[in-house]
């Protein structure tokens, strides 16, 4: 899926929204101003409603630019967070059906890189100390093979709620939008 904006073009949009906020804030303390000084005495209703009027369309305007650049920068996390989670769950699909093709053909259950490494540390031989109780001839009992199904099920587990964690996270930033 394509982006509708470029990285350039939010970047334009981040730094316009800090100026169009800036104006706002101006704006917002002329407008105080007005009801001061009428308040005050100094100008007459009829010269505090035309003020105000000006600066009302000026306002109307200035909010009109806000909500358009705020879209363009809320669009463009929005799908930089959907392509994250997208990767990411690709990546966790492909784990678990390594797990499953692994698990349905009668072997060990497939382990990711990280704990392949954490499970089985290299010798000085350059050996894991799984491919030397192989070659000693160690077959895996029915237990360990058990264990390894339940950490499989375990690791699915995580990664699911790891899905899950990601998909909120999704759904706070649309919301936040």
């Amino acid at each position: 899926m394509s982006r509708i904006a470029s990285k350039e073009q939010v970047d334009r949009a981040r730094d316009t929204l800090k100026v169009l906020r800036l104006e706002r804030q101006i704006i917002g303390s002329a407008v105080a101003t007005i009801y001061e000084s009428h308040t005050k005495g100094l100008i007459s209703t009829v010269e505090r409603d035309r003020l105000l009027q000006k600066y009302k369309i000026d306002l109307s305007g200035l909010e009109k630019s806000i909500d358009e650049n705020q879209r363009i920068v809320n669009l463009y996390d929005l799908e930089a967070a959907r392509e994250e989670l997208e990767k990411n769950f690709k990546a966790k699909l492909a784990e678990i059906d390594a797990q499953i093709k692994s698990l349905r053909s009668g072997g060990p259950p497939a382990r990711t890189n990280t704990e392949q490494q954490k499970h089985n540390p290299t010798n000085s031989s350059g050996k894991t100390s799984g491919q030397e109780k192989n070659e000693g001839g160690d077959k895996k009992s029915r237990n360990e093979q058990d264990q390894q199904i339940t950490e499989a099920e375990k690791r699915i587990e995580q990664i699911r709620e790891e899905i899950l964690k990601a998909m909120d996270r999704l759904e706070q930033i649309e919301a936040e939008g």
